[in-house]
Parts: C-alpha cells; sequence; structure tokens
C-alpha cells in the first residue's frame, strides 16, 4: 500500500463485495449482485462463478487512474439524499444531494430540516420511530413528517404518497445502477442473487429485486459492517502485466507461454515477500483480447493447462463467446492480442460462518410487536421481529419488519 498507493483506490466499496462473496461462499450462491447503499451513495457490483468482475481503469471524479479494481458502480443514492421539486419542471427528485452526516435527515434530531430518503422511510414505518439506532439514536417521527410535507404540499399529494414517491424514485434510480452492470453487459439479473447491505440497503433491497427479478433476496449477519468482514477475509492478490500486441498468427503458444511463466515469477515474489508459502499460492492468467482493428478490448481468464490444451484457438473462442454476449455478435475478423497478465492469490482467509439454530416454520418466539405501515398505496398492519431470535426455518409473513441493531430495519415484503 506504501509503494503503490493507487491500489486502495475503490478499497472501500471492495471490501463489500469481498464480504458478499465471504457470506454467498458459505450460503452457497456463486452468482449474485450487490446493493451496497449507505448514507450518500450506493455501489452496486456483479459477481459470477464466485468472483467479482473486475475492470482495468479506476475512475475517481473526473480522474481516470490505470489500475486493476473491482467493478463497481456508484450512484449518488443514499439513505441521506434530499428529495425537491424544481420549480421549472415541478416534478419530484431524489439526490444526488445529500444532507450528509451532519446535519443529516430530519428525524435524526441533529438539525436538518430537508427531506431525505431516510425521512421517506420513517413517515411509511418501514423504520419504526421507537428503535434506537446503533443502540441509542432517537428517531424522531414528527420532524420526518414536516420534512416530508413540504414534498407533499408542493406536489398536491398526502403525506404518505409522497414519502412512498420518495422511495419509488430513489429505487428506480438504483435500478438504473443494477442494470448497468447486469443487462447493458449482457446477464440477466434473473439468474442472479441480491444481497443487499450497508446502513440502509437491507430497507430497499426487496423492493429492487422486484424491479430487476433476482432471486433470492440476500441480508448478511451484520450488513452496516460487511466491508470489515471483507477486509478480514480478503486474500493477499497480487498481478504483473505486460504489453503483447500480435495477431494470433504472428506467435504462438510456446511465446505466450514463456512470457506468461515470467509475470508469475515476478507476481510470486510479492506474495513470497509477504510470506505467503508457495504452496498456498494459486496463479492464472488473463489476456485482452481484440477483433483487429477494433477498439474494444476483452478481458480473458485461462490457465496454463487450458493454453497448451486449447492453444491461442482456445482463447479465441471464449472472446468470441464474450463479446457475443455483450454485443450480439461476432466477427469473422483476426483477433489480436494486447495485454498478457498473471493474478497470483494466496490460500483463501474464509473463517467458519455462525451457525443458526434450526426451527419450526412459526417465528413467533421472535415477535416484538405490530405497527402501521403503508405498502402497496394503503395502510397495513405488520409484524415486527428481533432478528436475533430467528432460527433456520422460520417463515415470516409479509409484509414485516425484522429488526437488527447495526442496520436499522429491514421490510420483507
Amino acid at each position: 500500500a506504501e509503494k503503490y498507493p493507487v491500489n486502495l483506490l475503490m478499497s472501500g466499496p471492495a471490501g463489500g463485495v469481498s464480504g458478499a462473496c465471504w457470506v454467498a461462499a458459505h450460503a452457497g450462491f456463486d452468482n449474485f449482485m450487490t446493493f451496497d447503499m449507505g448514507g450518500t451513495s450506493t455501489d452496486v457490483a456483479l459477481v459470477e462463478n464466485g468472483k467479482a468482475r473486475l475492470r482495468r481503469e479506476t475512475t475517481v471524479g473526473d480522474i481516470t487512474v490505470r489500475a486493476s479494481s473491482v467493478d463497481v458502480r456508484t450512484l449518488g443514492a443514499g439513505g441521506g439524499s434530499i428529495a425537491h421539486v424544481p420549480e421549472l419542471t415541478g416534478a419530484l427528485r431524489v439526490g444526488p444531494q445529500s444532507a450528509g452526516a451532519l446535519p443529516g435527515p430530519a428525524a435524526y434530531c441533529k438539525g436538518g430540516e430537508l427531506p431525505t430518503v431516510t425521512d421517506a422511510n420513517v413517515v411509511l414505518g418501514y423504520l419504526p420511530d421507537n428503535a434506537l439506532l446503533g443502540g441509542d439514536m432517537i428517531i424522531d417521527k414528527e420532524k420526518a413528517e414536516i420534512a416530508v410535507q413540504k414534498i407533499a404540499d408542493a406536489m398536491g399529494l398526502s403525506l404518505k404518497q409522497a414519502a412512498a414517491g420518495i422511495i419509488d424514485i430513489v429505487n428506480e434510480n438504483m435500478f438504473g445502477a443494477l442494470r448497468l452492470i447486469s443487462v447493458e453487459q449482457g446477464y440477466d439479473p434473473r439468474d442472479f442473487a441480491l444481497m443487499g447491505f450497508g446502513g440502509a440497503g437491507p430497507l430497499h433491497v426487496n423492493a429492487l429485486a422486484k424491479l430487476t427479478g433476482s432471486w433470492p433476496v440476500i441480508i448478511p449477519r451484520g450488513p452496516g459492517v460487511l466491508c470489515a468482514y471483507g477486509d478480514a477475509t480478503t486474500r493477499m492478490r497480487d498481478e504483473a502485466s505486460r504489453t503483447f500486441i500480435r495477431k494470433f498468427s504472428d506467435t504462438s503458444v510456446a511465446e505466450v507461454r514463456g512470457l506468461l511463466n515470467e509475470l508469475a515469477a515476478r507476481a510470486q515474489a510479492t506474495l513470497d515477500a509477504e510470506n505467503v508459502p508457495k504452496k498456498e499460492q494459486t496463479v492464472t492468467y488473463q489476456a485482452d483480447v481484440r477483433y483487429q482493428g477494433q477498439a474494444l478490448r476483452l478481458t480473458i481468464d485461462f490457465t496454463l493447462d487450458d493454453l497448451l490444451r486449447e492453444g491461442l484457438e482456445g482463447i479465441g473462442e471464449r472472446f468470441d463467446v464474450m463479446h457475443e454476449k455483450q454485443n450480439t455478435f461476432r466477427s469473422d475478423a483476426s483477433k489480436e492480442l494486447l495485454n498478457l497478465r498473471a493474478v497470483v492469490e494466496g490460500d483463501s482467509a474464509f473463517g467458519t460462518a455462525q451457525g443458526i439454530k434450526k426451527g419450526d416454520t412459526s417465528p413467533e418466539h421472535a415477535r416484538l410487536n405490530e405497527r402501521k405501515i403503508y405498502v402497496e398505496g394503503r395502510d397495513q398492519i405488520t409484524n415486527v421481529y428481533d432478528r436475533e431470535k430467528l432460527l433456520a426455518g422460520n417463515q415470516i409473513p409479509g409484509p414485516a419488519i425484522v429488526m437488527e441493531m447495526d442496520s436499522p430495519a429491514k421490510s420483507a415484503v
């Protein structure tokens, strides 16, 4: 980190993805999308076959850096996103402006007066006002109602209709981000589970699952600190790469193999310096490939065994399949190598997941109380449950609210 600080870019969101991989591996899911919603922004990523998709360029603000990172897409939508009605259009907008931690949402009693997504959740009853955030932070429903009433007055709606509108719009914004990492990359979100975490993620993940068609919804234990789980369970990793621009017809398996072995030795030296035993190191390889004369490049993963067994034609076929998946066609044009890369990882740091005792289908032992919430255009009476008391096999009829200390609430609809 001290020698190459550029590699720390986006490491926070990447920690959440790593933690999600840890949870999903124990839950038995290889293909899923991550939905990390905090106070000011939302980060989404796609994981296929247990591995997060990577990108070779990292963009921070207006600066693009040629450094590898997990392909996390970020948008300005969070619990603190401010709802407003521009005078010019009269249409409800949510974000990207945020109330931040200070003054924060009106319901937090820290001086905030503008209506936020959190205030809308409080008004609708999804975030119970008798809950203590983090065990000690009071929620003021009256202040939330006063803030959201500004939107209701501006649009000629009832208080709860305005609050529901705020939630619907922020959900649509986040749905767009999930489409960006799935549909626009050639993936069908219905083939993926959806994992929600972060302070606000569990409140919205079920609605996002309805919009995307993803199933099932996964909410890990301790969703507010999943990034820390990721940092604790991540694998030591380094990679070495070099430019190698050749048409497939102008090189050979032997030449490519020799270069890959040199790159692997360079990457392994980093893990050796960190005292990672050789027997715990795994090496995989990548090649950036394109059709000759084309600007678009795709990264193809393979092993040395794949290269020796299938030759460059095997890499070419994988490129054709990926290109067709993302762009709906493949070409007969000659293929061209651009970069070669060796990726070395240490042994998995996955720990043992905490088990949950088995129970029957009834969740009555975990029921705290009942309250009124606004769902599908009307008030409904729903049960509130304590997650710590739920057992494996319990079935909760929705709509319902499940409480956990480090994440305000989860609406199981």
